[in-house]
Parts: C-alpha cells; structure tokens; sequence
C-alpha cells in the first residue's frame, strides 16, 4: 500500500500553537495533545469556505485513529498540521494528516470518519454533492 503522504503535500493546512501546559515532565509534547492537534486542523477543514459539510441531521464522527511518532516535540513554538483525504466509503471519510515542527515531520495520522445521522446514530452515505466537496482534497483515491 502506498503511503500518499510520500506522494505529494497534503494539501490543508493548520498553524497550531504550542502551550506550555502540553508539557511532559520529560519537557516533551506529551502525546496526548498530537491528538487535540489533529482534531483541531480537522476541524478547521470542515469550518472552511470548501471544507466538507454534513447536511442537516448529521454529524461525522470519529471512527479509527492511528498516530505514528516520528520524533519528539518541545514547547514553545508552532506546528503545522496538514490534511489530505484518502479513500471514500459508502458513509466513511479516510483522513491523512501530518503533524510537522520547525521544518520536520514529527507524526503522520490516519482517521477514518463515518457520516452518521443524529437521530438513528446510524451510519449514512455521503451524497453525491459531498463526495465533490471532498474531490479537491483528495490525495490518492485508490489508497486502503
């Protein structure tokens, strides 16, 4: 399976300040936080003009997350944390993303998103005008 991160740069990006209290007692990032990181440039995907939106009565949720750590992470500076989207499902998302520090990847993450209505709290498919919402995104298609 290709990695299409490797590919090409995944084409949203998030600036995200780093807080003292993300600290470890080692002085490290801790790795809990990589995930609010992540979430906080998904989210700010969805927020934007071209960013995936659910329609009235649903909601995406989180279904997977994986993080691979590349290297540590010390306070005080920026990130930057980029997005890409892989392969779409019947209902689901997969999301790439990337957490980089000062020029150098520190995590690469994969999520998987499942579009689910509000009421049933059942899965949905995305429509066809949410699937070319996310066609601009898209890193590799065919990746699994």
């Amino acid at each position: 399976m290709s990695d299409p991160q490797d590919a090409r740069p995944l084409p949203f990006a998030t600036q995200e300040p780093l807080r003292f209290r993300d600290m470890d007692p080692l002085g490290h990032i801790n790795n809990s936080v990589y995930s609010t990181l992540l979430e906080q440039n998904r989210i700010a995907f969805q927020d934007q003009p071209g960013g995936f939106r659910e329609a009235r009565g649903q909601s995406a949720v989180l279904a997977t997350q994986t993080i691979d750590f590349v290297r540590e992470m010390r306070w005080p500076g920026t990130a930057e944390v980029r997005l890409g989207i892989g392969r779409l499902g019947r209902s689901s998302i997969q999301i790439h993303q990337e957490i980089s520090f000062e020029g150098a990847l520190i995590a690469r993450a994969r999520c998987t998103q499942v579009l689910i209505d509000d009421t049933t709290r059942k899965a949905v498919p995305l429509s066809d005008e949410q699937r070319t919402m996310l066609a601009p995104w898209m890193v590799d298609a065919q990746d699994g």
